[in-house]
């Protein structure tokens, strides 16, 4: 029998249930049933809102190979205090004849009663999780009565003072407002300036560039912070008609008596517990201290353009995918950013290619031109086709060489691991000899020398696991045998000529293909097979055709 042992806490600290305390006690746990060999996963400053977690997705993802009998840990909400998440953990464990056990609670997997109870706690989780939500929101709004600036880095265009207020009490209580900053309030009213004339924000963020204006930081006005000013409502007077705006769209609207035509909005719960944008109707609107830079109508204009180019944007997506038999597998060579299908129309006719999502996004950041969609398509079919058994098998070999290396790395780390808690168990035993020496300072002077010693030894120890875990990281793994492989070659050849289905074709090609790398420099598109690793395979120079159907964007 082998176990896992997970522990994780949201907040870097000694204190209470520490990262070595819970998994101290998970140990002591599975020697008392027998279990000797085990594996460590700490993951300490995350959350259990969600599993998006480095070391919890690692384990998952060994558990999943079914390395382990058991999995350990010292509190059932150490896995996760969302109930769909932890429903989603406790399945797959099932699949892979994994137990689970958590100490503190008491609950084993290996019975009914235990998973029944153990269902019931990820439930009061989850209860506790959204009333504490709640209790937030509810905090918000009454904050958002007074229209305060909750703190954090202010809009481009203010700057965050302190100023003292009595409460009802009687009492002066510290808070921050927003200040308009003159040396920077120009460039919001630019960018809005500008979004209203040309409707585009990439158009926006290159003359930003170009009359020499940058972010706070210094660093261009890309895509995204030209949208993320055109979508903050603080920049705005608070009038009635931008309140009732927000009220037709499902906000909470406070404070419409404070209206006075120059003080600005101030938005509320906007981002969500992950730090993304909540929906407009989750958003806790009032009439903020500070003064508006731009009108209502403006930024309400301005939100109407921002719809168009949305729609337009899932125009020109809408159907790309059902057509493109690369989708999600073109990776750009430039930055490493996927490459989306996509297609402009021309009167009757419209033309397919796939572009860069990081280049759509700002210009500047990559410099890898389009790919036109026909003339990929048909090279990858053509080259699949024309594979080997031997251009298979060769590809296969390296892999399985480095596979190998992997395998090895994780018996040393294994293997160092136990030496370093039987490291920290002999330093614990020579602590508590010395308690017994008083202070004999001649007695006492070996064992200090040996703990020395055995504490360098442990700092060398775990400076080789983290080497030899970035080593493993970076070798991909594969659970696909030789014989599958060559047989999913033969059923490609034999049947794409005569699948019909899009989805179909597209499936085929997925089944040897993990992904293409569009290099438009050297006009090379390199195909990366199932089974390899981070190898270029196979390259070859794209004979692009130069008939006008495909003369597009590529």
């Amino acid at each position: 029998m082998k176990a896992a042992i997970y522990s994780r806490k949201s907040k870097f600290t000694e204190k209470g249930e520490s990262i070595e305390n819970q998994i101290h006690m998970c140990i002591e746990y599975a020697k008392n049933i027998g279990i000797d060999e085990y594996e460590i996963y700490e993951d300490e400053g995350f959350s259990g809102g969600n599993t998006n977690r480095p070391k919890f997705q690692k384990l998952m993802k060994d558990i999943k190979t079914k390395k382990f009998t058991h999995l350990i840990c010292y509190r059932l909400d150490r896995i996760s205090r969302n109930v769909a998440d932890f429903a989603g953990t406790i399945e797959i464990l099932n699949k892979c004849d994994t137990a689970f056990i958590s100490i503190r609670e008491q609950f084993d997997t290996s019975s009914a009663m235990g998973r029944a109870m153990m269902n019931v706690s990820a439930t009061f989780a989850q209860l506790e999780r959204e009333t504490i939500a709640e209790r937030i929101k509810d905090n918000l709004r009454e904050l958002s009565k007074t229209g305060r600036w909750l703190g954090g880095p202010p809009p481009l265009g203010y700057e965050s003072i302190e100023a003292y207020n009595n409460n009802l009490n009687g009492k002066n209580r510290k808070k921050h407002i927003l200040k308009i900053n003159s040396a920077e309030s120009h460039i919001p009213k630019l960018v809005f300036e500008l979004f209203m004339k040309y409707k585009s924000y990439q158009k926006v963020s290159r003359l930003l560039e170009d009359q020499g204006i940058y972010s706070r930081k210094g660093s261009i006005f890309s895509r995204n912070l030209v949208k993320q000013i055109i979508d903050n409502p603080t920049y705005s007077v608070a009038d009635k008609k931008i309140l009732d705006y927000f009220k037709k769209y499902g906000s909470e609207v406070l404070g419409y008596e404070k209206i006075n035509d120059i003080n600005g909005v101030m938005s509320y719960n906007r981002r969500n517990e992950k730090g993304s944008f909540s929906p407009i109707e989750n958003w806790i609107i009032s009439v903020g201290e500070h003064h508006g830079i731009i009108t209502s109508d403006t930024w309400i204009r301005c939100q109407m353009i921002a719809n168009e180019i949305k729609e337009t944007n899932a125009s020109n997506r809408k159907g790309t995918s059902q057509q493109a038999l690369l989708s999600g597998l073109v990776i750009c060579k430039d930055c490493e950013s996927g490459m989306a299908p996509r297609q402009n129309s021309s009167g009757n006719y419209a033309y397919r290619y796939y572009s860069c999502n990081s280049r759509n996004s700002n210009a500047n950041r990559c410099s890898n031109d389009a790919l036109n969609a026909y003339d990929a398509e048909d090279f990858v079919v053509t080259t699949l086709k024309s594979l080997t058994h031997e251009d298979i098998i060769n590809n296969y070999e390296e892999l399985k060489k480095k596979n190998v290396v992997k395998v090895n790395n994780k018996t040393q780390i294994t293997n160092l691991t136990k030496e370093i808690e039987n490291n920290k168990k002999s330093i614990s035993n020579l602590v508590m000899k010395m308690v017994y020496l008083d202070k004999d300072m001649e007695l006492l002077e070996p064992f200090k020398i040996e703990i020395k010693r055995l504490t360098n030894r442990n700092n060398e120890l775990n400076s080789s696991i983290d080497e030899l875990s970035v080593s493993n990281d970076q070798i991909a793994s594969t659970y696909e045998s030789l014989d599958e492989i060559l047989n999913t070659l033969d059923n490609f050849k034999e049947f794409y000529n005569f699948a019909e289905d899009f989805e179909d074709k597209k499936r085929l090609i997925r089944s040897l293909v993990k992904y293409v790398v569009w290099d438009s420099k050297k006009r090379i598109l390199d195909i990366i097979l199932i089974g390899s690793d981070k190898e270029r395979p196979r390259q070859f120079l794209l004979p692009l055709s130069n008939g006008s159907r495909r003369n597009g964007p590529c």
